[in-house]
């Protein structure tokens, strides 16, 4: 079967280690009508499609397989992912992509406390209170984090801003009204909300 879709989020890509030795995992949204679904490629596939696969370019995919995505690591509400198989075949084409419509399905915040851990859900909500921006080192990746807290209807909930997403505002958050979409339900000594490489911010 063939699969026809935009690449819409190119994740970094990861190393693990397990009994086989140290292995190596990338990752891709994939988005077309009918919404999105994550791309796995682990090892050699991995590297080969990294060097084929870009941001924004859309491609024809067959011979992928599928699997039940992992609660702990998905970054889309999608409960299945596609894998790439050394038989997979992909070759970039022309594909007409709407990119101006988001479609968001909002879960107010006093629902948050009562969903599954690691759902990925989409919220919007009015800033009160902005932490500011800390950096630091890890693995020799340079991170960012921002820690905010959210406010919809007296609602209040704690988020944490990553990377790209904790830098997009270069002043202080408190007073917007932003809508997320995409990001995901965590821990930290209490239930918080993180965004992920693939979460969008649209302040209104």
């Amino acid at each position: 079967r063939k699969i026809r879709a935009e690449i819409t989020c190119e994740y970094p890509k990861r190393t693990f280690l397990n009994t086989h030795g140290t292995g190596e995992i990338s990752n891709w949204d994939l988005s077309d009508a009918s919404g999105f679904i994550t791309l796995v490629a682990f090892n050699l596939n991995s590297h080969t499609m990294s060097n084929k696969l870009k941001k924004n370019k859309a491609y024809e995919f067959t011979n992928l397989n599928i699997r039940l995505a992992s609660d702990a690591f998905k970054t889309l509400p999608h409960q299945f992912q596609l894998l790439c198989t050394n038989g997979t075949n992909v070759k970039e084409i022309d594909f007409p992509v709407d990119h101006q419509h988001l479609c968001y399905k909002f879960v107010h915040l006093n629902q948050v406390n009562t969903i599954p851990m690691h759902s990925i859900i989409d919220v919007q909500g009015r800033v009160l209170r902005d932490f500011g921006i800390s950096t630091g080192e890890r693995n020799d990746n340079i991170w960012s984090r921002r820690d905010i807290h959210i406010d919809q209807d007296g609602s209040h909930f704690s988020m944490t801003l990553w990377n790209s997403q904790a830098r997009l505002v270069d002043r202080n958050m408190v007073g917007l009204n932003i809508k997320f979409k995409s990001v995901k339900v965590s821990w930290f000594d209490a239930r918080i909300l993180i965004t992920m490489a693939n979460t969008q911010l649209l302040i209104a």
